[in-house]
């Protein structure tokens, strides 16, 4: 089978999706290590005040969050997870009312068959099917659809390789490294690709992340694949694991904390609560913690807050479009999608040729994604129509129209984005991110995970001994099996209750 790498296939990657796009706990130490940590927590701080002491408070119930609270929970710890949306699953969302198939519109799917999501796709039983490579057409008004040419992709390939280990400057933009290139058109539509798949503008995100984090992502990606009926099962099913542990719509306003000891005032439905533990566990996104909100008291340390300034969340929004036929895809050419505007505007098949309604999905990245969010929805639905006939004049799509659906993920007051990007310079602070403070406030997601796993929710490294089985005579990996006990660990391991 051919590789599907991420140049040729991202677009229709996700956020995430968990193998999700979006985020999750990364693994280091095996059950034995936590719960020698829960065994000694007697000796821990009391926390002041009312009401009892949690082990630890999670943050946030998207994949890491819940991967978290799970692994706590099955170490032994009192754990309490608390999120603000009325729903589980964070950037994992399905719409269910208007197709039977469901119609994704946060994380797309499952990437490649090496994901640790593989463990829960077998614990829970949930069906999935692969999905074919991402279609290579583009267009222009002015070239019409084109296809890129193989040897000349893998030619510039080289020549930005070559040139970016030839460089010995400071981590620019990558934007700035490009003009030094002096690129055509095409070449340009081929290589923003390294910015536009993290939903970055060229001039927003650090050369060596689009550089260094692309590379690691080819290697990592084989075949991406859907998770039939809905992903966001998996965020439920493992909500269910956890029954009243799990808090939703509570919003966080503040966290106080002390060595040892974390205070948390959230509200739920007007009333306000304070929630005591020994340790939290942080899986908000970097756009949240980025507005100051919750308040953390004391202020995180500046070595903290420099940490979560390097990095900033990409832009994306998605919009379904269900029609009364696949009038885009072209029986001569087998075309089912194509991108434009140098690689901001995707459109694709979200589901394989002779499975579910005639859905049309638009994947809008960078400024693109920008100009729909600050129009709204029913002028952004508009202006993605006029983008489809801009390529399909003669179709009469806005007739042919039966529903649509516009998801902002930038002004989504939980997000503020869709995944993390580095900003030039910040390439290193990922690990800091991912660095406890004073062993009581521990940070989680996919802004702490290294390259390839930050972008692929649940982005759950599993230990050594659950790590996935060694490939076959053919060259896949077998999903892992559960029986093996893997888990999903917050970067540092467990906190220590010491």
């Amino acid at each position: 089978m051919k590789r599907v790498t991420r140049r040729s296939f991202l677009k229709a990657a996700s956020f995430g999706s968990a193998g999700v796009a979006f985020g999750a706990a990364a693994p280091t130490r095996a059950a034995a290590g936590a719960r020698a940590g829960v065994d000694a927590r007697s000796g821990a701080a009391e926390p002041s005040g009312a009401g009892p002491v949690r082990d630890v408070v999670v943050l946030g119930a998207g994949m890491s969050g819940l991967a978290a609270a799970r692994d706590l929970a099955r170490a032994g710890l009192d754990v309490v997870l608390l999120e603000a949306r009325d729903r589980v699953g964070g950037r994992i969302h399905t719409l269910h009312e208007q197709a039977p198939h469901g119609l994704e519109i946060g994380a797309q799917m499952i990437h490649g068959s090496r994901a640790y999501t593989w463990a829960l796709v077998k614990e829970f039983g949930v069906e999935t099917r692969p999905l074919p490579e991402w279609e290579r057409w583009r267009f222009s008004p002015a070239a019409g659809f084109w296809k890129p040419d193989g040897a000349r992709e893998r030619a510039l390939a080289a020549r930005l390789d070559q040139a970016y280990h030839a460089y010995r400057g400071d981590d620019i933009s990558y934007q700035k490294f490009l003009d030094t290139l002096k690129l055509g058109e095409r070449e340009i539509d081929s290589v923003t690709e390294n910015a536009l798949s993290w939903s970055a503008e060229p001039d927003e995100v650090s050369l060596r992340a689009a550089i260094e984090d692309s590379a690691a992502w080819d290697t990592y990606i084989d075949q991406n694949f859907q998770v039939v009926g809905g992903y966001d099962q998996i965020p439920r099913k493992m909500a269910e694991t956890l029954g009243d542990r799990v808090r939703l719509s509570t919003v966080v306003r503040a966290v106080e904390w002390g060595r040892g000891e974390v205070a948390v005032t959230c509200e739920r439905e007007g009333a306000t609560d304070t929630v005591r533990a020994r340790r939290a566990v942080v899986t908000l996104p970097i756009g949240i913690l980025q507005t100051g909100k919750p308040a953390f008291s004391p202020d995180l340390p500046g070595w903290k807050r420099r940490a979560i300034d390097s990095l900033h969340m990409g832009r994306v929004v998605v919009v379904h479009m269900l029609f009364d036929d696949w009038f885009w895809r072209d029986p001569k050419t087998g075309r089912k999608g194509w991108r434009a505007h140098e690689g901001r505007v995707s459109f694709w098949d979200p589901h394989p040729l002779g499975h579910g309604m005639p859905a049309l999905q638009g994947w809008i990245t960078g400024r693109a994604a920008q100009e729909l969010s600050d129009l709204g929805e029913k002028a952004g639905i508009a202006r993605t129509l006029d983008w489809v006939e801009e390529a399909l004049p003669k179709a009469g799509a806005r007739k042919r129209l039966q529903w649509s659906y516009l998801r902002d993920w930038v002004r989504d007051p939980y997000a503020l984005g869709c995944y993390s990007y580095t900003r030039p310079g910040g390439w290193p602070q990922r690990a800091v991110l991912a660095t406890p403070v004073q062993n009581t406030l521990y940070f989680a997601g996919e802004a702490t995970e290294p390259p390839p796993h930050y972008q692929t929710p649940p982005a759950a490294r599993a230990p050594s001994r659950s790590r996935p089985p060694a490939p076959d005579a053919s060259g896949r990996r077998p999903p892992p099996d559960p029986a093996s006990g893997p888990r999903f660990f917050l970067p540092g391991g467990l906190p220590d209750l010491n």
